[in-house]
């Protein structure tokens, strides 16, 4: 092996181990499928023609998608959601994109200052495995995502993040081993999206 080739292997090797490291819970594999699903999203986004993405945030973690930020026109909303069902490992979409105006940089302070109240109130736990939490905030609208040890974990995560001011409500993305979730059929949704995105633009 040449010393090129063992030096990329050592350092993906390092980079992959202090991904680990990052985030206990989750095994390397799916924070590198969560990472490339984001990044083909994202492209996908920047290359729809005759559509207003730009304004769109992806979020994508144990293979949730969350989208959020805003978007010009209906179309363009339900157009990001067939773009992300279209991503093979996307397993879920929650669509939380706002049809209208952007975000105001007041919201986006104060939307920052809740996440790192949470992020804090998380990691004082000792109940909570906070490094396995994703947390993402839109107008006071908190969003959990990542990897809950258990359903009660989550749960705790969820009441923190509801004292914090400012807070309007909570949305709980996360997944644990001792739920079962019944998740939809990926194709069928993609298929419903996909379908009406022309439909609202006619």
């Amino acid at each position: 092996m040449s010393v090129f080739r063992l030096a990329l292997v050592t350092t993906l090797g390092l980079a992959l181990t202090s991904c680990a490291a990052f985030q206990p819970g989750r095994s390397v594999g799916r924070q590198i499928d969560d990472f490339n699903a984001s990044v083909s999203l994202k492209s996908s986004m920047l290359r729809a023609e005759g559509f207003a993405l730009n304004g769109v945030d992806v979020e994508i973690t144990e293979g949730v998608a969350l989208l959020s930020g805003t978007a010009p026109r209906a179309e363009d909303r339900v157009y990001a959601e067939c773009l992300a069902w279209s991503v093979q490992s996307v397993r879920s979409v929650s669509n939380q994109i706002d049809v209208g105006g952007r975000r105001g940089v007041g919201n986006a302070a104060r939307d920052g200052w809740i996440t790192q109240q949470i992020r804090s109130r998380l990691a004082s736990d000792s109940a909570i495995r906070s490094l396995n939490f994703n947390i993402e905030t839109h107008s006071g609208v908190v969003y959990l995502l990542g990897f809950a040890r258990s359903a009660a974990e989550s749960e705790r995560a969820a009441a923190h993040a509801a004292l914090v001011e400012g807070v309007e409500r909570v949305v709980v993305l996360t997944r644990s081993p001792d739920e079962a979730v019944e998740l939809p059929a990926r194709g069928a949704q993609q298929a419903e999206a996909c379908d009406l995105a022309p439909e609202i633009a006619d």
